[in-house]
């Protein structure tokens, strides 16, 4: 499996059954390229995703939009209801967490939520995935201290923050030192993640971080 960041929220899976890219954006809103949407699954975590998103992509992709179970070329996805924001969705409304097992490797993809705190109920659902790819930048997404105590909640094998400030990029976020502070380990920075189940750490967990 290689898991690629293209600033922001987005993500791509590249694994033998297929890929899977999440959280495409507007890329004159976000400042950033971002990536040609070629992909066989696009999972979209916000509740209502900007138009120009939707339209850029590709006819042949299997769009995922909420909660839910799906299964797409071998691939499983899990869809768990959360709240865009702390107050119970009042203010940003819905947003969806997703797992994703390809490779016999579980993904975790913490998107739009703003939960300051995971309910027992999704804790359950969400499992003990391998990989959790979480955003940390504050602003519009989970601030450090947040993002921590997620990663906390779910004890994760490897953690990949995203949606932290980076040169080029217009939405407005924290560095990544705050979570790398608060999360206390050391950093492995690369270019793009490859990774097999057989490599995966077993004793301790590695924060990996993916240049956009």
């Amino acid at each position: 499996m290689n898991i690629s960041w293209y600033g922001y929220r987005c993500i791509r899976i590249e694994a033998k059954e297929g890929t899977v890219l999440i959280d495409p954006y507007d890329p004159k809103a976000v400042g950033l390229r971002g990536p040609t949407i070629k992909d066989d699954l696009v999972l979209i975590s916000e509740a209502a995703p900007e138009k120009d998103v939707t339209e850029r992509i590709n006819d042949e992709a299997f769009v995922i939009r909420g909660a839910g179970e799906y299964e797409r070329k071998g691939i499983a996805v899990r869809g768990i209801q959360a709240f865009a924001d702390s107050q119970q969705g009042r203010e940003l409304g819905l947003a969806t967490i997703y797992t994703v097992i390809a490779e016999d490797i579980s993904v975790c993809l913490i998107g739009a939520c703003g939960q300051e705190k995971l309910t027992p109920e999704q804790l359950e659902v969400i499992g003990d995935p391998d990989i959790l790819i979480i955003p940390v930048g504050g602003q519009s997404a989970l601030d450090a201290k947040v993002a921590a105590e997620f990663v906390s909640q779910i004890e994760p094998k490897i953690i990949i923050p995203v949606q932290y400030a980076i040169d080029g990029a217009k939405y407005e976020a924290d560095k990544l030192d705050k979570f790398v502070k608060e999360i206390g380990l050391q950093p492995q920075t690369v270019e793009s993640y490859r990774i097999s189940k057989k490599q995966l750490p077993t004793d301790q967990t590695q924060l990996v971080v993916i240049k956009a």
